[in-house]
């Protein structure tokens, strides 16, 4: 008799956890990886040539890599200004998009993107230009709205580039 009782018991289980398998049962959605950080210039460390640094109050600088070590053209060389352009590419290159907002060019001013904060201009190897555009800090200090000017959508990545620019700062000349 009791084996009975077991088997039924057995046969009850087995069917609730089908019934919870079929219908109630759902996947825990996957995970992003790192493959989703996309970087907004896809370009490496050694394909930069030229780099230009540009303030909404006129002041700017520019370095060219010559041989492999950069050479300031326009700006004051300051205490370790080769090593602060050096992280300053490096990082640049690294920076990744944390957001799009798409179409967003419509609405310049909301995100300071309508007089930049900073104007930096990157020139490859290959003589291509990229313009990204630096406007305010989001509100919660995090990141920095940032947009190519040949682009309509507006940029969010971290605030790290605000940091990076403030090593480039003090090489900056008036225009």
């Amino acid at each position: 008799m009791k084996e009975k009782h077991i088997l039924t018991l057995a046969i009850v289980l087995f069917a609730l956890v089908c019934y919870y398998m079929i219908f109630e049962f759902v996947a825990p959605d996957a995970k992003p990886g790192p493959e989703a950080l996309v970087p907004i210039l896809l370009l490496d460390y050694d394909d930069v040539q030229k780099v230009a640094v540009k303030t909404s109050d006129g002041r700017e600088f520019i370095a060219e890599r010559q041989e492999g070590h950069w050479s300031l053209i326009k700006g004051q060389k300051g205490e370790r200004w080769a090593d602060n352009i050096t992280d300053f590419v490096a990082n640049l290159v690294r920076t990744v998009e944390v957001d799009r907002i798409p179409g967003g060019s419509s609405e310049l001013s909301i995100y300071g993107l309508d007089n930049p904060t900073y104007q930096i201009i990157v020139t490859d190897v290959t003589d291509k230009t990229y313009q990204l555009l630096i406007g305010d800090t989001t509100p919660v200090k995090t990141s920095v709205y940032a947009k190519f000017a040949e682009s309509p959508d507006v940029l969010i990545v971290g605030a790290l580039v605000n940091w990076e620019i403030s090593k480039i700062v003090p090489l900056l000349t008036s225009a």
